[in-house]
């Protein structure tokens, strides 16, 4: 005969199974949560929405800036034309509609954009002067030049990796099927120390040297890099000013960046000593904001801005003197705007010289690679040859 459970042990078995899933159940919520969290705070490219991009941001800063010459808005213009850049207009256009609520800048609203910090901080200063449509205008023409720079630098680079990897793959067959052949060779003629069998092996991993120097030099770099930015800011100058190649280019970067930043405040009509508060005070770029507290610091203890900048020596050799002639004529907003638009011109030479340079270095490296080549597979069949 069945025996029966009592009524208050399936209440209890119940209560348990109930209670385990519950557990469970919760253990799992709790662990969704965690990785959501984790998802959002780990910025890795995979973990982004192809929706959530934004296509060709010049030309959108460009157009915002044209209709704003014409009498539009801020705020109309990137209704307007938004939707032609993204994939998801209603997401965005909430998004944009809550920040213009709120009461946010216009730099604030374009760090949803992939645009640079550093161009951040002139829609900052743009703002103020009411200049915001001449500075889209300027930040969509620099970051247009980046973009065809990059293109460029790809495209001139495709043609000679295609052919390094085709010759990686052509020495990696002669290391593994020809010179085992010629070594059998050799031995079997007794002449197994043939010195031009030891210099095949030597030049068919002349490859692996260049592919392991290249691999060592991008290491290195990276950390470098990632040392430097955990320092703070005056550590950051003194590493940098020490290293040949980066100091020249900091420095014009530098000086770029904060005469354009300033001859704007200045021409503005705002006083010296404020435009340096205002550059002290932002958030943008940290090197702007301790350069500008060290000059406000000389400036105040009665340093002119030419003798302050002599002082730091934190710029290009000649920026000191333009200022100085800036100060005398009594026009160095404009002239310290002069000077970086000249800056501009040099470093955007500067740029295209070092693409013109790239393409000849790779061509070098591959003629270096099919001469090692040819040595390797001519000299032991010349020796073999010979001696047979």
């Amino acid at each position: 005969m069945k025996r029966l459970k009592p009524p208050w042990r399936e209440r209890s078995t119940d209560c348990l199974l109930n209670k385990r899933w519950s557990i469970k159940l919760r253990g799992l919520i709790q662990e969704n949560t965690m990785l959501h969290q984790i998802g959002k705070s780990v910025d890795f490219p995979f973990f982004k929405n192809r929706k959530d991009k934004v296509r060709n941001v010049p030309s959108l800063l460009k157009r915002i800036g044209t209709l704003m010459k014409e009498g539009y808005t801020f705020s109309d213009a990137l209704f307007m034309l938004l939707p032609y850049h993204v994939d998801d207009p209603e997401k965005w256009n909430g998004m944009m509609q809550q920040q213009f609520n709120s009461g946010s800048r216009v730099s604030d609203i374009l760090k949803y954009f992939p645009i640079p910090k550093h161009f951040l901080l002139l829609t900052n200063i743009a703002e103020e002067k009411g200049e915001l449509a001449e500075s889209l205008h300027h930040i969509s023409g620099q970051m247009e030049f980046q973009r065809e720079m990059a293109r460029k630098v790809a495209k001139l680079l495709a043609y000679p990796v295609f052919l390094i990897t085709i010759l990686a793959i052509v020495f990696v067959i002669f290391r593994n099927y020809f010179l085992p052949n010629m070594q059998q060779i050799a031995t079997s003629t007794n002449s197994a120390g043939i010195a031009s069998l030891k210099l095949a092996m030597v030049l068919l991993h002349f490859p692996d040297f260049l592919i392991a120097a290249t691999v060592v030099g991008v290491v290195s770099t990276i950390g470098m890099i990632h040392y430097i930015r955990k320092r703070d800011i005056a550590e950051q100058l003194n590493m940098l000013l020490k290293i040949p190649v980066v100091n020249y280019v900091y420095k014009l970067h530098l000086t770029r960046q904060f005469s354009h930043l300033l001859g704007s405040l200045l021409l503005s009509g705002i006083s010296l000593q404020h435009a340096l508060s205002i550059l002290e005070e932002q958030e943008m770029s940290r090197h702007v904001s301790y350069v500008a507290a060290l000059l406000k610091h000389r400036v105040i203890f009665g340093d002119s801005l030419g003798e302050a900048v002599k002082i730091l020596g934190l710029f290009t050799p000649k920026f000191d003197e333009f200022i100085k002639h800036g100060e005398r004529s009594g026009h160095l907003g404009r002239e310290m705007l002069i000077f970086s638009e000249l800056l501009d011109g040099k470093i955007q030479s500067m740029l295209k010289t070092c693409m013109a340079t790239i393409q000849p270095l790779f061509f070098i490296l591959i003629a270096l690679c099919i001469v090692a080549a040819y040595i390797s597979m001519l000299l032991p069949v010349y020796d073999l040859v010979e001696i047979m």
